[in-house]
């Protein structure tokens, strides 16, 4: 079988701690040739720390010199677009991170040059990847909680990681770092709500940086299916993200740090009932940790970024549906759009 050539786009955190370990992980279907950066030094270096053949400064030049099939994209969403063309035009298959783009026209141009061209396209949405989210997707699919009536998201990023830092582009966002972390809301409540017709949004600040006028956010998300309810805080000194799914007869408890999932049904308030439900959950948690531990040990405990990325590289190879698609991406963009548009008009935010 031949190898998939493929360069990588953007030499920050997110390329180095996710996406080119990943690809180095699946060395039988992929042969990761080149890496570009605006920051040539930076590319050089990166390319060297993970034995990368070659680093370029211009994405024409790696384009042009390299031949890739793929190109994965690690930079700003304000790039996407532009960049992702460039490498469609050359033929190339392009996967890229969260948020597809800023807005839905830069979406639907990069759909219609895929289609043009004939190659895939394919946006990490990485958390619906992860282990204990693919379960509670089956376990609502089987019926295991009755009837789906809504959900909660917290997502708590500590004030040192992201709003501390003045000058980082996250700023520079529609909405802020609320543009960052709020598309993981999107594409995690678009995945069970499916449709949403009603968007509304609470904001305050405590840290009250004058670059970052809001850090603590509340999104309410109303859908056929139900509501999600999402908490997004950027002003405590630690980190946390949990997903709860309600049903009419139990509900699913996702921890996105642990990777666990546990299932609570709770059916009389009375001391036994609670008791012999505090054991279960405690079991359900020390399994969880369990087969954590034992699929670290033997190398098979991947993450939502890795599970995208082989997937995608799989749907090449086998012209299949990508794992998230292009119209995927776009509809998560949609649903921002209108978040960011809802909290610009409450708050009197300008937009960049």
């Amino acid at each position: 079988m031949n190898k998939l050539r493929t360069g990588i786009v953007g030499s920050g955190l997110i390329a180095k701690a996710r996406h080119i370990p990943a690809l180095l992980g699946i060395k039988n279907r992929v042969n990761l040739v080149a890496i570009c950066d605006m920051n040539k030094e930076l590319a050089k270096k990166t390319a060297h720390e993970f034995r990368i053949p070659h680093s370029y400064g211009k994405l024409s030049e790696m384009l042009s010199k390299e031949k890739l099939d793929v190109l994965d994209i690690c930079v700003p969403p304000q790039a996407h677009a532009t960049v992702a063309i460039e490498a469609i035009d050359e033929g190339c298959h392009v996967i890229m991170e969260k948020p597809m783009a800023l807005k839905v026209s830069d979406c639907e141009v990069m759909i219609d040059a895929s289609i043009k061209h004939g190659t895939k396209l394919c946006v990490i949405h990485n958390n619906l990847f992860h282990l204990p989210f693919l379960k509670a997707r089956k376990l609502i699919s089987e019926g295991r909680i009755g009837d789906f009536v809504g959900m909660r998201i917290f997502l708590s990023t500590p004030h040192w990681d992201m709003i501390d830092l003045e000058n980082h582009w996250y700023h520079k966002l529609p909405g802020g770092v609320l543009g960052e972390t709020g598309p993981h809301v999107a594409y995690m409540s678009l995945a069970f709500l499916s449709e949403i017709h009603e968007v509304d949004i609470l904001a305050t600040t405590r840290l009250k940086h004058p670059w970052a006028p809001y850090d603590e956010f509340r999104i309410e998300l109303n859908g056929e299916r139900g509501v999600s309810s999402a908490a997004l805080s950027y002003t405590r000194n630690c980190w946390e993200a949990t997903v709860d799914l309600f049903g009419t007869e139990a509900a699913l408890h996702i921890d996105l740090n642990q990777m666990t999932l546990t299932r609570h049904a709770l059916k009389e308030l009375k001391y036994v009932p609670i008791a012999k439900l505090s054991l279960n959950i405690m079991a359900q948690i020390a399994g969880g940790l369990t087969s954590n531990v034992s699929r670290a040990i033997v190398g098979r405990q991947k993450l939502g970024t890795e599970v995208v990325i082989e997937r995608f590289v799989e749907s090449i190879l086998k012209n299949s549906p990508a794992p998230v698609s292009g119209e995927d991406g776009k509809k998560a963009v949609n649903l921002m759009e209108k978040i960011i548009e809802q909290y610009s008009s409450k708050y009197g935010i300008k937009r960049p």
